[in-house]
C-alpha cells in the first residue's frame, strides 16, 4: 500500500473527502464531549490511472542479490 501511495497517488486527482459519515462510540476521532457520532472519511485513490502511457512496475532484487542477503540474515540480526 505504501509503495502504491508513493508512486501513483496524486492528492489533487486521487482524494475525496466524505463529510458527515456515521461512526461509533469506539471511534477515537470523536471527542468525549461529542455525542452525535458523525465524522469524516477520506478516500485515497492510488490505482494506476488508465490514461498513463507508461505504467509503474514493482522493483525487485535480482535472484543473486536476494540469495546473498538471505545467506547473511543471521549476521544482520534477523532470524530465518
Amino acid at each position: 500500500m505504501w509503495w502504491a501511495l508513493g508512486t501513483r497517488y496524486n492528492p489533487a486527482r486521487g482524494t475525496q473527502i466524505i463529510n458527515k459519515g456515521r461512526s461509533t462510540p469506539l471511534d477515537p476521532a470523536i471527542g468525549a464531549d461529542e455525542n452525535k457520532f458523525i465524522t469524516s472519511r477520506i478516500i485515497m485513490d492510488a490505482t494506476i490511472p488508465f490514461e498513463w502511457k507508461i505504467k509503474t512496475h514493482e522493483i525487485k532484487l535480482s535472484e543473486s542479490t536476494l540469495a546473498k542477503v538471505k545467506a547473511r540474515w543471521r549476521e544482520y540480526g534477523i532470524d530465518s
